[in-house]
Formats: C-alpha cells, sequence, structure tokens
C-alpha cells in the first residue's frame, strides 16, 4: 500500500467517525418527519392532472400525487402483457448495483432502444452517449405505433407529458442538451419490468438524488403502472415524508441517509425502524403516481407475476420555469 492510499484511508475513517458522533449526538430522523398537508398523498378519481396539486407536489407541500384511472384500464394492461412478453423473450437489460458483495443484479430491469441516461454517462465514452441520444429518437417514434396493428397509438407517456404541458404554469417538456449546436433531445421515460421473486419483500428504501428539498427546485418522477403481479399482495408503493430541508438536518444524519444509495440489508432494516412506518400507496393498472425522489421511497414486493410500469423524470426548477423530463 502506497503513503497516498494510506492517509486517504485515515481521511475517510476519520470523517467517517466525526459523521458517526455527530449522529449520535444530533441525529434521528423522526422530528424530520413531515405532518399534516406536509405528509399527504393527494389522490384524484377522476384521471385528471391538476395544476395546484402539482405546484404543492413540487414545493413539497404534499409527499405525493396519485391520480386513478390516468391511462385506459383495458389498454394500459395490454400494453403491459406485450412489455412482459418482451422481458420474458430477454429483450430486458438489468443495471447490476453495487452491494456489500460486488455488482448484483437489480430488481428492476428496463425495456427500449436506450439505457438510462445515468448509465450511459457511468461508462464514460463519448460513444456510448452519443448512442443514448440516437436511442432516444428510436424509442420516440416506435411507441407510438402498436406493434399488433402497426396502427397509430397514444402512448401514455406521451400522453403524460402533453397533460403536463397544459396544467403546469409554465409549460413542461423534453429536456434538451445545454451545450453544442443540435441540443439533443433527451428520453421521454422507459418502461420497468420487476419479476417475482423480488429480492426485497418489503421493498428497497431509496432516493434517486441525494440533498435537502427546496420550495424552487427537485427531482420528481412520474410511474404509469401497466400490469400488476396477480398473486393477492398489495402492489405499490412506500413512501415516507421525510422532509430534510437544510445542510444541518442532512450533516446529522449523513451515515444512516448515505444508507438510501446502499443495497445493505443492516441499512435497510435501520432505515424501516428510524422512518416508521410509510404511506402507502396501492396502484391499479392504468395510475399515475408522482413524487419527489429525493423523498425515500420503495416498490413493494411480491412473489409472484410481472409488474410493469412506466417512468420518467421530471427537473423542477421554480414554478416560473418549464418542467424538463427525461430519463
Amino acid at each position: 500500500m502506497n503513503g497516498g492510499s494510506f492517509r486517504s484511508q485515515e481521511s475517510t475513517a476519520a470523517l467517517r467517525k466525526f459523521f458517526s458522533l455527530l449522529e449520535s449526538r444530533f441525529g434521528g430522523l423522526a422530528p424530520l418527519l413531515d405532518k399534516g398537508p406536509r405528509a399527504e398523498v393527494i389522490v384524484r378519481q377522476d384521471g385528471n392532472l391538476r395544476s395546484s396539486d402539482l405546484k404543492r407536489l413540487m414545493t413539497h407541500e404534499a409527499t405525493a400525487v396519485h391520480v386513478k384511472g390516468f391511462y385506459d384500464t383495458q389498454s394500459a394492461q395490454e400494453l403491459g402483457r406485450q412489455l412482459a412478453l418482451d422481458a420474458q423473450e430477454g429483450k430486458a437489460r438489468n443495471w447490476k448495483v453495487s452491494t456489500s458483495r460486488g455488482l448484483e443484479s437489480s430488481d428492476v430491469s428496463t425495456l427500449g432502444a436506450h439505457m438510462p441516461f445515468n448509465v450511459a454517462c457511468g461508462l464514460g465514452k463519448a460513444s456510448d452517449i452519443d448512442a443514448y441520444f440516437e436511442g432516444v429518437r428510436k424509442e420516440l417514434r416506435e411507441r407510438r405505433t402498436n406493434p399488433a396493428t402497426s396502427r397509430p397509438q397514444l402512448w401514455p407517456l406521451d400522453k403524460f407529458r402533453l397533460e403536463l404541458d397544459e396544467v403546469w404554469p409554465s409549460g413542461a417538456g423534453l429536456a434538451r442538451e445545454t451545450k453544442g449546436e443540435n441540443k439533443r433531445v433527451f428520453s421521454g421515460g422507459l418502461p420497468r419490468v420487476m419479476m417475482g421473486p423480488t429480492r426485497w419483500k418489503k421493498g428497497f428504501i431509496h432516493v434517486d438524488e441525494m440533498g435537502p428539498l427546496s420550495s424552487t427546485k427537485g427531482l420528481f418522477s412520474a410511474n404509469i403502472y401497466l400490469q400488476l403481479p396477480q398473486d393477492n399482495t398489495t402492489c405499490g408503493m412506500h413512501i415516507w415524508p421525510l422532509g430534510v430541508r437544510s445542510r444541518w438536518d442532512w450533516y446529522k444524519n449523513a451515515l444512516l441517509l448515505s444508507g438510501l444509495s446502499s443495497q445493505d440489508p443492516e441499512t435497510q432494516v435501520r432505515l424501516r425502524r428510524e422512518l416508521q412506518e410509510p404511506e402507502i400507496i396501492e396502484v391499479e393498472s392504468g395510475d399515475l403516481v408522482l413524487l419527489c425522489v429525493q423523498r425515500p421511497h420503495a416498490a413493494i414486493g411480491f412473489q409472484n407475476g410481472t409488474r410493469v410500469s412506466l417512468q420518467c423524470f421530471l427537473q423542477h426548477s421554480g414554478i416560473h420555469e418549464r418542467l424538463l423530463i427525461d430519463s
């Protein structure tokens, strides 16, 4: 071991000791759990997005929005069956995650003409980034045609994008590159497939972006459910109304919160204990769920069957800015 590596390990150990001491004296998630309206999961029965609901969600004055029947139930189930067949035929890709035992398969695979953008960036090659943007255009075009009939179809994520643009005060649309002449367009979302038995029975608690909540910016996701597993278990999501709104609240719980990006069983047990009981969102085919992915959440696990959903991410930069969609 060279001197540089040794000093680096010493520094890491000292930093961990510091945060451990900080957490033991000042930490605790219970005081940071939102109560009242901020902890609410807004439920709409009529299938419609509302501007008022989106404003509450984006400013963290609500924990999630559940729009029942956003997409026609029968159409959702038919799309789900076709995508499940595609996955069973080996067309899905599982992007491995880091665990204490090294890289392992996650519970979620994706379908589509491109990999997720964060995966393309992680590979580190310009050619992978180019392949992502080329695949995005192909994915957007192909999903607008029904493969069984070769007739045009309204892809659920396109429907979501259109209606989001209609109801958000400053509009919404696909994100684009900020540099270069072409400013290529980002993905509008991908199909996600989970097959039973899932690794995490209760679901893997995680966040998709670390950092305190802000009323003027944040990262959110939209999830449209197509096919659900038929094993008589609750299907949907757990979400915790954790409201970390300052760097101090983050730092004094840094060690525990860092576990939200690590598939470690012991940390998962501790997180469930500290976060207490979750809000449970039970979904049906065609439902839409929007949430801030900086709050802890988990897709509920199941033993048998296949769950198919569509997901995209929303970048919020303030009420007077356009919502940007990517994946």
